[in-house]
């Protein structure tokens, strides 16, 4: 054989070799999640589409936390559209989200993931356009301050206000109260004070979502209660979200509040009063009713006085002869910062009932009053 003709066909086999070699190398790169880099939790990455075709591979971890992830895609330098698919498995089938930026644009997702639990994210030409340059792209983990389950409900104490976070679109907060042994109305207010849009809150009387009791919400940098009387000793749930077509992410402060009612609000427990003796009272909450008994020692003529010292709408008492609204004898009503008498003849060695409440359901009222019955001489 010809020398030169075999320097030449062996410098032929070796140029095709090594260009075999080198195709072969970047194809498998280009579709092997096994080669995919590991991203750090909290840190920002760059990386570059050589060509429209590259592929980037990476791979994440989560921590053991209950928490939020947010996957951040940045296009900085990219002359296109870039996609970025999220995978719960080395695994092209199992892909859980995609993200879509476009030049000098960003997009993002955040969303609860698996604990423990490996990712992939796969940065690629999104199938239209030429994307070639340099992008950016980040984990975050975002910790779930309050567990979004009735079984890991946050325990809130009485009478302290705290603040929460909604971490993300779609965090709900699961919290819990237990309520003392007194007869009490609750003040539960709900503060947004920092998060972008509409909050509710919803109170159920079990860890059961069919057990609704209330529910209100609070426009952005707006405060909501709700006020009524719950049970003695009874643990009661409350969940904090979005409400409806609302996204709200941010800060908001809790409060639930014990209020002692100062008279009770039926027949059975009701307060006694002393005769010829001015006893003042609150109506705690708007629609509080108040209810007292006194005896009478003899036939007489009796004036029942109500004094309205602070409540900001009128107020009326209503004096009955039984333990029975339907065996009423008189009404007196008290405009604000007034007061009213009446004198009603009752019978010797009876007892008597009065409610005191709002004179009107359309105003109600609530602030302080005195109560005084007196025996005519």
């Amino acid at each position: 054989m010809n020398k030169g003709f075999s320097k030449a066909l062996i410098c032929t086999l070796l140029i095709f070799v090594v260009s075999v070699t080198f195709f072969t190398t970047n194809t498998l790169a280009m579709s092997d999640f096994s080669t995919a880099d590991i991203l750090t939790l909290g840190t920002m990455y760059t990386g570059t589409l050589a060509n429209e075709d590259d592929v980037n591979y990476y791979k994440f971890t989560t921590t053991g936390n209950d928490s939020y992830y947010k996957v951040e895609l940045r296009n900085t330098e990219a002359t296109d559209s870039i996609g970025l698919f999220l995978y719960s498995e080395a695994d092209l089938t199992t892909e859980v989200y995609d993200l879509y930026a476009s030049k000098a644009n960003l997009d993002q997702d955040t969303r609860k993931l698996e604990a423990n639990h490996t990712y992939y994210v796969v940065a690629k030409n999104p199938g239209y356009g030429r994307p070639t340059g340099n992008y950016k792209l980040s984990v975050t983990e975002i910790k779930d301050d309050v567990p979004d389950n009735f079984k890991g409900s946050k325990t809130l104490s009485l009478n302290k206000k705290v603040a929460y976070n909604l971490n993300a679109d779609g965090d709900v907060d699961y919290f819990k109260f237990t309520t003392t042994s007194r007869d009490s109305y609750y003040n539960i207010e709900l503060s947004n004070s920092e998060a972008t849009d509409t909050i509710s809150a919803v109170l159920y009387s079990e860890d059961d979502s069919t057990t609704e009791i209330n529910s209100f919400s609070a426009y952005k940098a707006e405060k909501k209660a709700y006020e009524g009387k719950l049970k003695p000793n009874h643990t009661y749930y409350l969940i904090v979200k979005n409400n409806y077509y609302d996204e709200p992410i941010g800060t908001y402060k809790l409060c639930v509040k014990e209020i002692k009612d100062d008279a009770s609000d039926t027949f059975k427990n009701c307060v006694k009063l002393s005769l010829n003796k001015k006893s003042t009272y609150n109506l705690n909450v708007y629609n509080d009713i108040d209810y007292f008994k006194i005896k009478t020692s003899k036939k007489a003529s009796y004036t029942i006085t109500l004094a309205n010292k602070s409540c900001d709408n009128s107020i009326a008492a209503t004096i009955y002869r039984e333990d029975d609204v339907t065996q009423g004898v008189g009404t007196i009503t008290a405009y604000q910062a007034k007061k009213d008498s009446k004198s009603i003849t009752l019978k010797g060695n009876h007892t008597y009932y009065i409610a005191v409440y709002s004179y009107s359901d359309y105003f109600p009222a609530k602030g302080a009053y005195s109560l005084t019955v007196q025996m005519k001489k």
